[in-house]
């Protein structure tokens, strides 16, 4: 073989190997340690999570056969966010991020295991089910804040948009992992299963919370927690594309997003599919969710992101209008794919956006705005969606909520073309 033809032969058979690099940068974020444990603990514990809202919406709808009281539970849930998501937020930014959560994570695992304690006893009922949604809420409402607003403390700016998708990537994964374990559980050992094994996966992230290192932030003296909170929504007021981008997860989740809690009655009424269906649908909203994080996590900067947080909203609104025409089980899951895809792509893209733009000093309770917009509003979509799925069919809910919500992103696209077509950080520049 001739030396020229020797180079071309190794470099075909290098070939493959040229894509390690590319995907050593899908997972850049990854280097670092204490980011790559906390991935890792939270991916674990969201598992867990995803198979109890499985089974607790099932047995739900198999104690009561009611769509309402499912969107009752979603309701009571979220109903503490709209109190306490921006007091968390405001705490983040004053008190130990890391301890804040090792809290809320050891109330919500004591929950987990009430839960299944009761259900195993057969003294569950419909009024303990509440309350224990109740207080889980209301431990995650303080959550979520420290959660997001941590991101920022285990890694690189540089690094920041890869961190919130792979950290939105876990979280679908465990849409995929969760929903499907969840379906199998059922089957075999019914739904206190799912929640003896939710509760064991807080474990590893409250081993991994404490171990971790984080930036140590000044402690914010003088004001109070509500003079903070003051002073937070005074600044995102003084600027327009912190409004803008909060009001598409605020839209979301008051039309689009309480799909998720009557996916009970989707797969039992619209397309006759058992408990094992349910969690293979969900995790076909969770495979299009995980597909989008990547997609995300490989970019390292995204341009036009105004514009394009509102076209993929708009693409999932349209995926909901048209689920409400599925008819089979293939034909939804379609459709839940691109629903998880469009959602995740929407909502990732948002919150690097916000964290991007956030002084660290606000960032809590920015974080906590984003919190807000979407668990806080949550309970007012839950209630309203479990009525009209109630009063008129679970058809008729989705294409109702699907086509307000492309509509109010179509109008955001064509009536904000200045704001929407420039890139934010650029329009931030000196504000």
């Amino acid at each position: 073989m001739l030396p020229n033809e020797q180079h071309t032969a190794i470099a075909k058979a290098a070939e493959p190997l040229a894509a390690f690099p590319r995907l050593g940068l899908l997972f850049r974020s990854l280097r670092h340690r204490d980011f790559a444990l906390f991935w890792g603990g939270n991916f674990l514990s969201n598992i867990g999570t995803w198979m109890q809202n499985v089974a607790l919406g099932w047995l739900i709808l198999v104690m009561t056969g009611s769509p309402f009281l499912l969107g009752v539970n979603g309701f009571m849930g979220s109903i503490p966010s709209l109190f306490f998501s921006l007091p968390g937020g405001a705490i983040a930014d004053r008190l130990s991020r890391r301890k804040m959560l090792i809290y809320t994570q050891t109330s919500m695992m004591v929950l987990a295991l009430g839960l299944a304690i009761l259900t195993h006893t057969r003294w569950i009922n419909i009024q303990a089910i509440f309350f224990i949604s109740f207080l889980t809420g209301f431990a995650a409402a303080l959550n979520h804040p420290a959660y997001q607003s941590m991101v920022p403390d285990l890694v690189n700016r540089e690094d920041l948009l890869n961190a919130v998708a792979l950290n939105s990537a876990q979280f679908n994964m465990s849409r995929v992992l969760g929903p499907t374990l969840a379906g199998l559980t059922l089957g075999a050992v019914g739904a206190v299963g799912c929640f003896y094994l939710n509760s064991l996966s807080f474990l590893p992230l409250i081993i991994v919370l404490l171990v971790i290192t984080t930036r140590r932030l000044p402690v914010e003296k003088g004001p109070t927690v509500w003079r903070a909170m003051l002073d937070g929504l005074t600044y995102v007021g003084r600027h327009r594309l912190y409004l803008v981008l909060l009001s598409v997860p605020a839209t979301l989740s008051l039309l689009l997003l309480p799909y998720v809690v009557l996916m009970p009655v989707i797969a039992h009424d619209m397309v006759g599919v058992g408990a094992a269906g349910l969690g293979y649908l969900m995790g076909g909203a969770g495979l299009g969710a995980v597909i989008a994080a990547l997609t995300l996590a490989a970019l390292s900067e995204v341009g036009q992101k105004c514009r394009l947080i509102l076209v993929a909203a708009a693409a999932f609104s349209s995926s909901v209008i048209l689920l409400s025409f599925a008819r089979s089980f293939w034909q939804a899951f379609v459709l839940l794919v691109i629903a998880g895809f469009t959602m995740v792509g929407t909502l990732a893209l948002t919150n690097s956006t916000l964290q991007l733009l956030s002084p660290p000093e606000f960032r809590g309770r920015i974080m906590s705005m984003y919190t807000l917009s979407i668990m806080g509003i949550a309970p007012l979509g839950n209630l309203a969606a479990g009525a009209v799925a109630q009063a008129f069919g679970i058809r008729t809910m989705l294409a109702l909520s699907g086509g307000i919500g492309f509509l109010y992103f179509v109008n955001l696209l064509i009536f904000l073309p200045r704001v929407c077509g420039e890139d934010l950080r650029a329009h931030f520049t000196g504000s």
